[in-house]
């Protein structure tokens, strides 16, 4: 067997290589391509229009200042004549500031919609993949770490590289050009001021990895602190919560988690910290010796005032668009890591529910052949050639110790798993030959931790069908066989009421209330073959009687499956099934298997005794 998986890490960052993430460059793009192809050509067009504003504006303003000078010491000749040509200039300069303005207005404008659009295809694309992921996925904790790390970059990194693969473009145009305009001041000035840039470079770009790394370590943790915080907020859990008095114990685990982070954050903040100061000396020891050349220039007469004013504008522009282009490799590799976590769970083996020939018939007899099943990344059977028969208007309930396999062998038949060995056999066909939605459709199922879902009573109802469209001559029907059309009518705003305590206007209901719901749900799908897994838990003594009486008249015609610790409903069936450790132990009858007197009889015998009178736990 393979052993566990060891808990989601991340991985080093040379784990990845480049040809993997030349190819997640390219689907990446093709991601933010297909969003919008208009707006992702208007941003690329833009970007390569105000690549060239820099320089323009550089140059404009040398103009303008030796226009200036020239003016002050006479040489443009009249005032009029002087005033003409800088007002000249000047008009120049502003209209470049103005397209500039409109440019990136325009821009930002595209890549906010585009943005946008991006991100609600992202999310359709993981929400969509997480349906069809296989249910013990939702079991594995690095499942549920990678989805959230899918989705909480999924907003801004995949629009980042787009951005930034058009920022290295630009920068380079940028740098290119002003750099031929700065290289008349000296050949050594332009050299001295992007060395200046390279400390702060260095310095950003190890701590953004060490930024990187720290988030993935933390994706458990953070997942953790984030279900303590919704214990302490949760409607349903705040009951237990306040009664047994154990916020302070939440607040302090939560708080311990804040600190453990915390205590990271510090140690990237310092030591990030200490070394952007040195950088930041480095930068101004090169700024200041680039600047004595070129004011040893102006002294020996060689550079006009224009020139000096370029040199002091440019030295910002060469160390922004240098690094761009520095940073914005890095930033490009960074966030195609956080792009491979989107990637990785996209890439997730997925289930095709429609695969395989599509059932049409009503379900007539189920058997299981001998099945085996073991949950992945386990090495023990849940359970071990179980064989059994049950066929239509016949009850069949499951019972047993929790963990025997009761529920297991629920999700064998619902075909939400396969089974490890065996088969399972419907109307005498394999059930794997037909695809899980098919079969799925002609089977009703409550759950023991059934949905509670934040809708309205209709859609609660209605979401067990959810492709019809005309709902409301059955829902009479299902909630009236459930026990629940009373309490539902009695409701402000009837089968409209939105319930649960999420949203405006929502109207909680109690335990068993829920569950009647669930019935409802169950029985709305109105399947061939019924399947309770506790249907009575949440019900008193009379609510139970009277959903038993519905099960009894809903079973008629049907294959019923019964899991439930209340021998009041298990004598119902027909047939019972006892489980122990994943094997059938015992089968029969209610009579048959109290007359063996083994263990169905040793449990029910115990559950009878709490109902005598007089009955004491002590006696």
């Amino acid at each position: 067997m393979r052993p566990p998986r060891a808990p989601f890490e991340p991985k080093p960052m040379q784990a990845i290589p480049w040809q993997s993430n030349v190819r997640d460059l390219f689907s990446t793009l093709g991601l933010v391509w297909q969003a919008n192809p208009l707006q992702t050509s208007l941003i690329g067009l833009l970007s390569l229009i105000q690549a060239f504003i820099p320089v323009a504006t550089l140059w404009i303003s040398k103009l303008l200042l030796d226009a200036v000078a020239s003016a002050i010491g006479g040489q443009l000749g009249s005032v009029d004549v002087a005033f003409g040509q800088l007002l000249k200039l000047l008009f120049i300069q502003l209209a470049i500031n103005v397209a500039s303005s409109l440019f990136s207005t325009f821009q930002t404008a595209n890549r906010d919609l585009l943005g946008d659009t991006l991100q609600n295809r992202i999310s359709r694309r993981i929400l969509e993949k997480s349906t069809k992921l296989e249910l013990q996925q939702f079991e594995d904790s690095e499942t549920y770490d990678r989805l959230q790390v899918a989705f909480r970059e999924v907003g801004s990194r995949p629009l980042g590289v787009f951005t930034q693969i058009i920022t290295l473009f630009q920068a380079v145009i940028t740098l290119v050009s002003v750099s031929a305009l700065m290289s008349q001041l000296g050949w050594t000035v332009v050299p001295l001021v992007l060395l200046a840039t390279l400390p702060s470079i260095w310095v950003n770009n190890r701590f953004g990895t060490e930024g990187y790394r720290m988030l993935r370590r933390q994706a458990q943790d953070a997942r953790k602190q984030n279900y303590l915080g919704q214990l302490l907020t949760s409607d349903t859990a705040m009951k237990e919560v306040r009664l047994f008095g154990f916020e302070a114990y939440l607040l302090e685990r939560w708080q311990a988690y804040y600190q453990k982070f915390r205590d990271q954050l510090r140690s990237i903040i310092l030591r990030r910290s200490g070394w952007g100061l040195l950088a930041s000396l480095g930068s101004v020891g090169f700024i200041g010796l680039a600047t004595l050349m070129v004011l040893r220039r102006a002294a020996a007469g060689l550079i006009t005032v224009g020139d000096f004013g370029l040199f002091m504008q440019g030295i910002s522009q060469l160390q922004n668009q240098f690094a761009n282009l520095l940073s914005g490799f890095t930033g490009i590799y960074q966030n195609l890591l956080y792009m491979r976590n989107l990637f990785e769970f996209l890439e997730l083996p997925a289930r095709d529910l429609d695969l395989g020939e599509t059932w049409e018939a009503e379900i007539e007899d189920i058997s299981f052949e001998k099945v085996s099943f073991r949950y992945p990344l386990t090495d023990k059977d849940v359970l071990r050639d179980v064989s059994f028969s049950v066929k239509r208007g016949q009850a069949l309930a499951l019972v047993g110790e929790n963990g025997a396999g009761k529920t297991t062998i629920v999700k064998l038949l619902t075909r939400l798993y396969e089974p490890t060995s065996g088969r399972i056999l419907i109307n005498g066909l394999e059930a794997s030959r037909f695809s899980p939605s098919s079969l799925q459709k002609k089977m009703s199922i409550i759950f023991q931790d059934f949905g509670q879902y934040q809708m309205s009573v209709k859609e609660n109802i209605a979401l067990a069908r959810s492709e019809d469209s005309d709902v409301e001559p059955f829902l009479q029907t299902a909630t009236q066989k459930a026990g629940a059309k009373t309490f539902i009518e009695a409701l402000p705003q009837g089968y409209e009421n939105q319930l649960g305590r999420w949203f405006t206007g929502g109207q909680n209901l109690s335990g068993g209330q829920w569950q009647r719901l669930a019935l409802s749900r169950l029985y709305f799908r109105d399947g061939s073959v019924l399947i309770f897994d506790e249907p009575t838990a949440a019900l008193d003594a009379n609510a139970e009687f009277e959903v038993i009486e519905a099960l009894r008249k809903q079973a008629k015609g049907r294959i019923t499956v019964l899991i439930s610790h209340r021998f009041s409903t298990v004598r119902l069936a027909d047939k019972i099934i006892v489980l122990e450790n994943g094997i059938i132990s015992e089968s029969g009858s209610h009579e048959e298997l109290l007359a063996q007197g083994r263990t169905y009889a040793q449990m029910f015998n115990l559950q009878a005794r709490g109902y005598l009178e007089g009955y004491h736990p002590n006696s």
